[in-house]
């Protein structure tokens, strides 16, 4: 014991240093550090908030300068020129108006593979001959009539609003009626709505001028079917008016 006095009495100095230093370091590792990384997280994520707050302005701000009218005009041209779904009752109406308005008979429809979603065809179309990920439904029919009617149908079907590809035709003639016979194979647009909603801070691109161009030629062409019936189905169906003023209220 008198040594253990002893020592303490000559060192007392530096052992009242060290248990400074000890409990320093206790505060520090407990109290001082934990502070710190709250205060680093919470500037963190005030920085976040602050940079979301300013896309939610240019966001508001891109919308707020829409015109409403332009956009149910440009919803309604793109979707009836290319549907949410398969849509083939579209299909086959368009068809019948374009076939019945140049004057000819259909003698035979084909649709390739609709049950499935014209998945090996459509892929097989969308790699090589319209591009990597576009979605169409091949399809063939069968005319028969004068020869300058049939044109017109091979003419007029990229002309219309209901969006048709023609990958290949035939003409055969039969001299002693003058009637021509002709097999056109064709495939018919549609684009799928995305399965997941964009996140409310993604940015919004206003149209470019090239695109209101295009969205504009799609408009002017002719549309052979009623357009409530392209708008108005199950999977093609889209809100034209927002249900809330601001999309950002409850």
């Amino acid at each position: 014991m008198r040594s253990i006095r002893r020592f303490i009495r000559l060192y007392r100095e530096v052992l009242i240093s060290i248990a400074i230093v000890f409990f320093c370091m206790i505060g520090l590792g407990y109290g001082v550090i934990p502070g710190i990384q709250k205060v680093i997280n919470e500037a963190k994520n005030m920085n976040q908030i602050a940079t979301t707050i300013k896309q939610l302005e240019e966001k508001n701000r891109i919308l707020g300068s829409l015109d409403r009218t332009s956009l149910e005009t440009n919803a309604r041209a793109a979707v009836s020129a290319v549907p949410a779904d398969k849509s083939l009752g579209t299909i086959f109406s368009t068809i019948d108006q374009l076939t019945s308005r140049e004057g000819v008979s259909v003698t035979s429809i084909s649709l390739g593979n609709v049950g499935s979603v014209a998945t090996e065809s459509a892929k097989k179309i969308g790699k090589t001959t319209l591009g990597e990920g576009v979605n169409a439904i091949p399809f063939s029919i069968v005319i028969s009539g004068p020869i300058e009617k049939v044109r017109n149908v091979v003419d007029s079907a990229v002309k219309i609003r209901r969006l048709f590809y023609v990958r290949n035709f035939d003409l055969s003639f039969d001299a002693k009626t003058g009637i021509t016979r002709s097999t056109i194979q064709m495939d018919a647009y549609y684009v799928p709505l995305p399965k997941l909603l964009a996140k409310v801070t993604d940015k919004v691109e206003p149209l470019t001028e090239d695109e209101l161009t295009t969205l504009g030629k799609v408009a002017a062409l002719s549309l052979l079917t009623p357009e409530s019936s392209i708008v108005s189905t199950a999977s093609g169906q889209i809100p034209l008016r927002p249900e809330t003023v601001n999309p950002f209220s409850p």
